[in-house]
């Protein structure tokens, strides 16, 4: 990609999301010499470097050689490295830096870091299959080029929407936990079908690859999902029958309830960070 053509990407942190970040620069042509990695784990460290080539450097090396900092650890790990990276940066070296840290909202980023472009960014486990969905919000110092440089990063693995971080706990309820969501939908499939007489494979490919098929047919549909759903559903018909159900046992208000849990524990996190 254009935007990443001579960009020197620093990852701190290369645990699911970490790596799944390296996998897609790779992917996209960036040289494992374009790549920098901050990993505390040793045993990790060497696995990281004998798997992907790239360098394994301290938090000081990475801040002062990359042209983007990716802040890819846990909540919980990341105050220690935005000091860190608060001490390397010199005045004449401030780097994009994008954070994927849950919860840590833009203006924590900013108070500790100081006036350093900052983007925030929720990807989700797809990223490990090139079909993540990521969010992005921008803080006040990013340029027209940071957010061509973020999107990029982030199109290496999947698609890409900007919204104002406001929005962010709604999108960590929906794309962020969302997978979780699909995978227990799965499970109550395949494990019907197994109770049912099917081989457990079997179950599993079916259930799995019915959900592939679906999200393919309704990413490139004209129909909205109502539509989608009456094209399956014929008049007193399987699928029906079935709809019947979860409509008089209320799952769509079920699902939302969930999501809704999983947005206010995003915004707790938030709150609990900033007081960190």
């Amino acid at each position: 990609m254009r935007a990443l053509r001579g960009k020197t990407i620093g990852v701190i942190g290369a645990g699911n999301m970490g790596q799944a970040l390296i996998r897609g620069l790779l992917a996209a042509g960036l040289p494992p010499r374009r790549i920098a990695v901050v990993e505390a784990k040793p045993t990790r460290q060497r696995l990281i470097a004998r798997r992907y080539h790239v360098a394994v450097c301290s938090l000081d090396q990475l801040a002062r050689r990359c042209d983007v900092v990716i802040v890819a650890v846990k909540p919980q790990d990341v105050v220690p490295v935005l000091s860190g990276l608060s001490r390397a940066f010199s005045r004449s070296h401030r780097p994009l830096v994008v954070s994927i840290a849950a919860g840590l909202k833009i203006r924590a980023l900013e108070r500790a870091l100081g006036r350093v472009p900052i983007v925030r960014a929720m990807p989700n486990l797809a990223a490990n299959v090139g079909s993540a969905i990521s969010a992005v919000a921008y803080g006040r110092w990013v340029t027209s080029s940071h957010r061509a440089l973020a999107k990029a990063i982030f199109h290496c693995v999947g698609e890409v929407v900007e919204l104002p971080e406001r929005l962010f706990d709604v999108v960590t309820a929906i794309s962020g936990s969302g997978p979780a969501y699909f995978f227990l939908i799965f499970k109550a499939l395949r494990d019907t079908g197994i109770e049912e007489g099917l081989p457990k494979p079997i179950a599993e490919r079916l259930a799995v690859q019915t959900a592939l098929g679906s999200a393919r047919l309704a990413s490139g549909s004209r129909d909205d999902l109502d539509g989608l759903m009456a094209q399956v559903a014929s008049k007193k018909g399987t699928t029906e029958a079935a709809l019947k159900v979860f409509h008089r046992k209320r799952l769509a208000a079920v699902l939302r309830a969930g999501i809704l849990a999983a947005a206010r524990r995003s915004k707790e996190l938030s709150w609990l960070l900033s007081k960190s």
